[in-house]
């Protein structure tokens, strides 16, 4: 059911995160909780907030662009606002909260407790948000949710770091991933270079959690599991438009991106031209 507040919103949805982007008018909001987790960024200038009430907090001040609350879930809260205002909210599943508490630093799923805020400013959640906000506005099927899906293993684990009640012992690694566990997710990635791939399915290749994926990955690599992607996609768009057997259009088709005019974009920021006049090179 749509919020009669809201005027006009935008979605992203991915494993365990919601991210969506509204424009909400002046209302008052008598909240009785929910089972997710939620971070709300103000994006706009010019909010006329008269309350903010989440759990035991309070605050009667307005709310500055860049400043976010959190509501963890079954907390009870009120809003009351008099502003048209622009905001990022993230909903996030307990369960993945837990889940990557547990992967990347043993927590036990009972010690996961996120902590209700109101008036927070982090640099970190104001960048990822920006990066996020992005992803809202581009429909990259050649990408999928690849890079999205990353953003969301550093969003959590910042969130588990600096808003949760007990922190994680993050683990170092500087070695990379080693020869056995990387090999099979690049044998992998290029016998699926023409449909979708997740983040998740190249971890379980490598046989670790996702977030120490992406780190031993770029670490081995020199690039993220997105751009390591997106550069053989295009290297094979390559090989397909030198064979000249293929029209544009099944070539997009053929290295995961059903959108030719995104592919050609792609194909001109890695390759350093367009893949027409590559064909006449």
């Amino acid at each position: 059911m749509k919020e009669p507040w809201i005027s006009e919103r935008r979605t992203l949805q991915l494993p365990g995160l919601t991210v969506e982007r509204h424009i909400s008018k002046p209302h008052e909001l008598d909240f009785r909780g929910h089972h997710h987790h939620l971070l709300c960024l103000l994006l706009s200038e010019g909010n006329r907030q008269k309350i903010t009430c989440i759990g035991e907090h309070k605050s009667e001040k307005p709310q500055r662009k860049g400043e976010f609350w959190i509501c963890s879930a079954q907390t009870t809260g009120l809003w009351a606002w008099q502003s048209t205002d622009i905001s990022l909210v993230f909903v996030i599943d307990p369960l993945l909260l837990r889940q990557i508490a547990e992967e990347i630093g043993g927590l036990d799923a009972n010690q996961v407790e996120l902590l209700n805020t109101i008036g927070a400013h982090d640099l970190h959640i104001a960048a990822l948000a920006h990066l996020f906000e992005a992803e809202l506005d581009t429909s990259d099927s050649i990408g999928e949710h690849l890079y999205a899906e990353s953003l969301t293993q550093v969003f959590i684990v910042h969130l588990l770091r600096k808003y949760c009640a007990f922190q994680p012992k993050i683990l170092r690694h500087t070695n990379g991933l080693p020869a056995p566990r990387l090999q099979p997710v690049l044998d992998y990635i290029h016998n699926h270079l023409d449909g979708p791939l997740h983040l998740a399915e190249l971890a379980e290749v490598s046989g670790i959690s996702q977030y120490y994926f992406c780190r031993l990955f770029k670490q081995s690599m020199g690039v993220s599991p997105y751009h390591y992607v997106l550069q053989q996609r295009m290297e094979k768009a390559k090989e397909l438009l030198q064979q000249r057997k293929y029209t544009l259009a099944e070539i997009a088709g053929l290295v995961g991106c059903a959108d030719q005019s995104r592919f050609t974009k792609h194909f001109k920021n890695h390759i350093g031209t367009t893949p027409s006049l590559f064909l006449q090179q």
